[in-house]
């Protein structure tokens, strides 16, 4: 007989009874969440759901704003916008064994800089010493000399480093990139550690301007150029070439750096801004907005142009309108190359400007040589880069107009006379004694070709340019402490003169607290090193202030020579005071801000630095020294001007000739202006290695001159004045 139904089932216990009803428990929970969880997406957030799966597919993107076009006073065009395909390289996609070279490149750029001004240190020490001993080189310190000046120049030759051989899959990235558009891969490699070591986090342009053909093939193509931004960008381009190529400066993305300054508040990363030049002056103006655009894309991140939806237009940035006249500098360009290739002593560097005394505004600047402008549209070489920067190629990319001080010779004189006069250590009649030498200090000084002028007041030593009688002036003007300092300053020389492009060099008036600072730094690091003072190590290791301030120091400066160092611009703004009668004016290249009708919206007028008093007797002197230096038959550039029409344009010009060294060609200089009543100009020229101021700079003043006003320039010859 079979067993009962309730003898066959064991009887639950109560322990298996509780873990039944807590596994049900559970499993109730864990459904109610589902449930409460597919609730809360199907009825409570659908719609919210929907729309973030609609924008799986789109994505945002900034549209940059083209900058604004750069014109003349007449609206001509120096600088413009255009759009380019460009092929880019994501720095975040690169190993991280490339991203280290850079950064090692990065410092050996920096420490190489120092090591460069160490030796140009070194070399202006040998300089100095040699001209406070009046007397020429030694064999040695020549080969001293080259052998500094050599490495000055070469530690700027960082090489850039080869693709590690572990990095094959970068390698056959490069190579691919590289057939598309034809770039060897070392190119390719050369241009991100480049662009990675300037800018980390900014993506690395590879080619600009990139054919139709090759730019779609790759923009099909993602999957096989990892990492490669394919895209149209606005670029800068310079229609005049070399034509002020140092005025407009570059621009590139902001930096990490850059982003955290008050400025800079409200620009995003990877904007473009300007970097130097009027690109950063004037930035704001020309940046403009940018705006916004929703693109769609497929699973590979591919986007759909056509299906492009544009949330906000770009707005283009403002033109910005110079007080530049395009024909005269042109006209400027030209003289300041013709004035180069005429020097005797291999010139191939030296700066021009051309301003209106009234107000300060630049008419034309030019700095030589020079170099076209549109190199920097587009990713270049490193040989392009050392051409540019390179101490053998005199360094095209600076503008000696405002960041090259010199010596500024003869034309300083004028304000060695405004302080004697001021003084009482002369009268505007009274008369020096010029025999063409004069012995003092220990020292025999004389006139550039053994001159001699006999007895002469400041209007006759002004025509003549008379050392002697200027270098008197500096030995009693030193026992009056900064008279003659005290009056450069008035007139802006030693300080900036507030143009409006970055960098600009400040200059130095060297009186006796400087150079006793100087001395005591060598005394006390010579001591510190433990090396004898005045020896070949110690002029290497401490610098050329081996000597204190002596009289001799003023009698040079009194000449404009010496320590003084000053810009084409900074002289050009003292003679713009000779002209206006005091006023020293704010040298400035930007006229205006207009809107896309050419109607300006904001204008600039720079106030005056400040205003010199000048005495009407003394003021009257100086100027007629200037005056019969251009146009009497025994003025420094009356030869210059013969044949120039000074009834109507009257010129007051004064030459210089720089002394650079016992064994290096003289630096020519000619400062000039004319009031004419409607368009006064005041012209300033300097030729590195150019001889005598008469020979090569005045000529190209009066080619600019001659412009300027319409005359004809044909016949005259260059001058051989003494200075």
């Amino acid at each position: 007989m079979p067993p009962r139904m309730e003898d066959r089932l064991r009887p639950i216990t109560p322990q298996l009874a509780w873990r039944v009803a807590v596994l049900g428990g559970l499993a109730f929970v864990l459904f109610a969440i589902i449930f409460f969880r597919l609730w809360y997406l199907q009825v409570l957030t659908g719609d919210v759901q929907r729309a973030a799966a609609n924008r799986n597919g789109v994505r945002t993107e900034r549209i940059e704003a083209p900058r604004g076009d750069i014109v003349d006073r007449e609206r001509r065009q120096l600088v413009r916008t255009r759009k380019a395909a460009v092929v880019q390289l994501v720095p975040a996609t690169l190993p991280e064994a490339v991203l280290d070279q850079a950064d090692e490149f990065r410092q050996r750029l920096a420490a190489a800089e120092t090591e460069r001004l160490r030796h140009k240190a070194r070399y202006d020490a040998l300089s100095r010493r040699l001209r406070d001993d009046g007397r020429a080189s030694t064999t040695a310190e020549k080969r001293e000399r080259r052998r500094l000046s050599a490495l000055a120049d070469t530690a700027r030759e960082v090489p850039i480093p080869p693709l590690p051989a572990s990095e094959t899959e970068l390698a056959t990235r490069y190579a691919r990139i590289g057939d598309t558009l034809r770039i060897s891969p070392k190119s390719i490699h050369e241009r991100v550690i480049r662009s990675v070591a300037d800018r980390p986090f900014a993506n690395v342009t590879v080619r600009t301007n990139v054919p139709l053909a090759q730019f779609n093939y790759m923009r099909e193509r993602p999957e096989e150029f990892t990492g490669v931004v394919v895209t149209n960008r606005f670029i800068r381009e310079y229609p005049r070439g070399r034509l002020a190529a140092q005025l407009f400066g570059t621009i590139s993305e902001i930096t990490d750096a850059q982003l955290g300054e008050p400025r800079f508040k409200d620009v995003e990363p990877g904007t473009r801004i300007g970097q130097s030049g009027l690109e950063a002056r004037y930035d704001k103006f020309l940046r403009g907005a940018d705006g916004t655009a929703r693109y769609t894309v497929d699973a590979h991140g591919v986007r759909d142009d056509q299906g492009a939806v544009v949330t906000e237009r770009p707005a283009q940035g403002s033109r910005l309108r110079l007080t530049l006249d395009l024909d005269l500098q042109r006209a400027g360009e030209q003289a300041l190359e013709q004035a180069i290739q005429a020097s005797k002593h291999q010139a191939r560097a030296g700066a021009f400007i051309a301003l209106d005394p009234r107000n300060g505004e630049v008419l034309a600047m030019g700095s030589a040589p020079s170099f076209d402008a549109n190199l920097f549209a587009r990713p270049f070489t490193e040989r392009t880069w050392r051409y540019l920067t390179s101490d053998r190629t005199a360094a095209p990319l600076i503008n000696r107009a405002t960041q090259y001080p010199y010596p500024s010779a003869s034309t300083f004189k004028p304000v060695t006379a405004f302080a004697a006069l001021a003084d009482g250590l002369i009268t505007p009649t009274r008369k020096l004694q010029d025999d063409g030498h004069w012995k003092f200090g220990g020292r025999d000084y004389q006139n550039a070709r053994e001159a001699r002028f006999g007895s002469i007041d400041v209007a006759d030593a002004l025509k003549v340019s008379s050392d002697i009688f200027f270098f008197k002036l500096g030995a009693q003007a030193d026992d009056r402490g900064r008279l003659i300092q005290s009056w450069a300053e008035r007139f802006g020389y030693g300080r900036r003169t507030g143009i409006d492009l970055p960098n600009e060099a400040p200059g130095r008036v060297p009186d006796r607290r400087w150079r006793q600072a100087g001395h005591a730094r060598y005394l006390a690091c010579t001591e510190r090193e433990n090396v004898p003072r005045g020896t070949e190590r110690a002029l290497v290791t401490c610098g050329g202030m081996e000597k204190p301030w002596t009289p001799g120091d003023n009698v040079n400066l009194a000449v404009g020579q010496g320590d003084l160092e000053a810009t084409p611009t900074q002289v050009a703004v003292a003679y713009a005071a000779l002209a206006n009668g005091g006023t020293v004016v704010r040298p400035h290249l930007a006229q205006s801000v207009d809107d896309g009708q050419g109607i300006p919206i904001q204008s600039f007028r720079p106030e005056p630095r400040r205003r010199i008093r000048f005495n009407a007797a003394h003021h009257r002197a100086v100027l007629d020294g200037l005056r019969r230096a251009a146009r009497e038959e025994d003025g420094t550039s009356a030869e210059v001007f013969a044949g120039w029409p000074m009834r109507r344009y009257p010129v007051f010009g004064k030459t210089g000739t720089a002394e650079r060294g016992i064994d290096h060609p003289d630096q020519a200089w000619y400062a000039a202006f004319v009031n004419d009543r409607k368009r006064p100009i005041v012209v300033v020229v300097t030729v590195e290695r150019g001889g005598f101021g008469a020979a090569t700079a005045a000529p190209a003043a009066r080619r600019l001159l001659a412009h300027w006003f319409g005359v004809a320039d044909r016949g005259f010859r260059a001058g051989a004045g003494a200075d």
